[in-house]
């Protein structure tokens, strides 16, 4: 019975006349790696018999019809061995899953367990994952439900106590003088609004 060849459903073929190479990926991640490069004998020769026939026709045409399909069966083979090759190259780069049957990289590979890490994910990673991910969810809603003012406070303007007239951002009143900051009482430390005379909370005279 012949040999069958495994490893076959992650790869792609970037094989040609010249030669053969396979590239291999991680069922999990997609990446992967690259077989070494192997020289084709039989794809050498076909060209250097095409060659042959287009320059000079007539018996290495009819060489080159006849021996076609034995060149492509050749072909065919060498394929086949740089294939196995190249699996032996790659495949201890990779683990097989017992569970879910993929073979997947180092990196996606719970050694611990014996298995990937979609079917046995580390839990210190998953932990900080779920940490990370409630801690986005909880600051996210405490900011919808926080009010924030927007709007333009450039043009904000109050009225002195004394004289009446707006003012705006200014300790003391443009018009007469009188001061417009809060006035803090010295008894109590309660805020009084100003031009206040004595404090709202206490009764202490303001100086």
């Amino acid at each position: 019975m012949a040999e069958l060849i495994s490893f076959t459903r992650n790869y792609e073929d970037h094989s040609n006349d010249s030669g053969f190479q396979f590239e291999f990926f991680c069922d999990r991640c997609s990446d992967g790696y690259r077989s070494s490069f192997v020289q084709s004998k039989s794809g050498t020769a076909s060209s250097a018999l095409d060659m042959a026939s287009s320059l000079f026709g007539g018996i290495f045409g009819a060489a080159s019809s006849a021996s076609s399909r034995v060149r492509e069966a050749a072909w065919g083979r060498e394929r086949d061995d740089a294939f196995k090759a190249a699996i032996n190259e790659v495949k201890p780069l990779f683990k097989r899953c017992p569970r879910c049957t993929h073979y997947v990289c180092e990196s996606c590979w719970n050694e611990e367990a014996g298995l990937c890490m979609d079917c046995a994910p580390k839990i210190a990673g998953e932990l900080a994952a779920t940490r990370a991910r409630v801690g986005v969810e909880q600051m996210t809603e405490a900011v919808e439900k926080a009010k924030i003012f927007s709007g333009d406070i450039s043009a904000r303007q109050t009225l002195c106590p004394n004289c009446g007239k707006p003012v705006g951002s200014e300790k003391f009143c443009g018009n007469c003088g009188t001061p417009l900051g809060f006035r803090k009482c010295p008894q109590c430390g309660f805020q009084n609004n100003p031009g206040q005379r004595f404090c709202g909370e206490c009764g202490t005279k303001l100086m």
